[in-house]
């Protein structure tokens, strides 16, 4: 399997006659091999990135010996996945999440060798720098005819996020809808209450405000607003967002 680098928007080669194919990496590593898949091939997976927040959602251990006796042996399910398009009809499919402001503006800043030096805490320091260099532009999250206006969206594939922290409880892979979380505000993830449930690791949802959408628009008007794909940086919006209901078997 061919790796590109993240966010070249080239598919990775797919084998001839592929069945199944393991993706031995992060989210990122995840995601290239994802979108170069067939639609016969499995997925399986082997956890060795940083977050590893897919192999979480689908109850992988951590463990590579005990993860490879899992491909061996483990049942084949089908899981939703989620499809962004930009301006331009370019598909990107994903199996967590996409992140537009906020949190794109962090994955920007997180470098390979802050990953390799700090691991999951590169995040939060990469999130105080954005932070307080402040000036984030308000976004326009659009589901039907209803608008919504927001510094910071997550469309939530899952329900896990930057690791084990849980950004919502409505959302699986199996429920053939998106679940959207808005911050209205990105000072309000620094207040008390909000602190304490993500150490708790608890659902981010019951702060913001969120809502499950089959399809969704965004854009950002006037501004140039960066979106993560599964933690990788994949272009800019306007874009839209989409589910494909059980289109991809994994190994689980």
């Amino acid at each position: 399997m061919e790796h590109r680098a993240p966010g070249s928007r080239h598919r990775a080669r797919r084998p001839r006659g592929d069945r199944l194919v393991v993706a031995a990496g992060g989210d990122g590593t995840v995601n290239e091999v994802v979108n170069g898949l067939s639609k016969e091939a499995t997925l399986g997976v082997i956890p060795l990135g940083t977050a590893n927040v897919f192999a979480r959602e689908i109850g992988l251990p951590m463990k590579p010996d005990e993860v490879c006796e899992r491909i061996r042996d483990g049942k084949v399910s089908r899981i939703d996945v989620g499809v962004a398009t930009d301006h331009e009809g370019t598909e990107r499919r994903f199996t967590c999440m996409a992140g537009m402001g906020f949190d794109a503006h962090v994955v920007n800043e997180v470098t390979p060798r802050l990953k390799r030096y700090l691991k999951i805490l590169a995040f939060p320091l990469a999130a105080f720098k954005v932070y307080l260099e402040g000036d984030l532009p308000n976004l326009h999250v659009v589901r039907g005819d209803t608008t919504y206006v927001t510094q910071f969206a997550i469309v939530a594939n899952g329900h896990y996020y930057g690791g084990d922290f849980r950004v919502t409880d409505s959302s699986t892979l199996t429920t053939g809808s998106l679940e959207v979380v808005l911050v209205d505000r990105v000072g309000r993830l620094l207040r008390a209450d909000v602190l304490t449930r993500i150490l708790a690791k608890k659902p981010l949802d019951r702060s913001m405000r969120s809502f499950a959408a089959e399809e969704l628009r965004a854009k950002s008007p006037g501004a140039q607003v960066p979106v993560q794909i599964d933690g990788e940086i994949w272009g800019r919006l306007p874009m839209s967002f989409r589910i494909e209901p059980a289109a991809l078997k994994v190994v689980c």
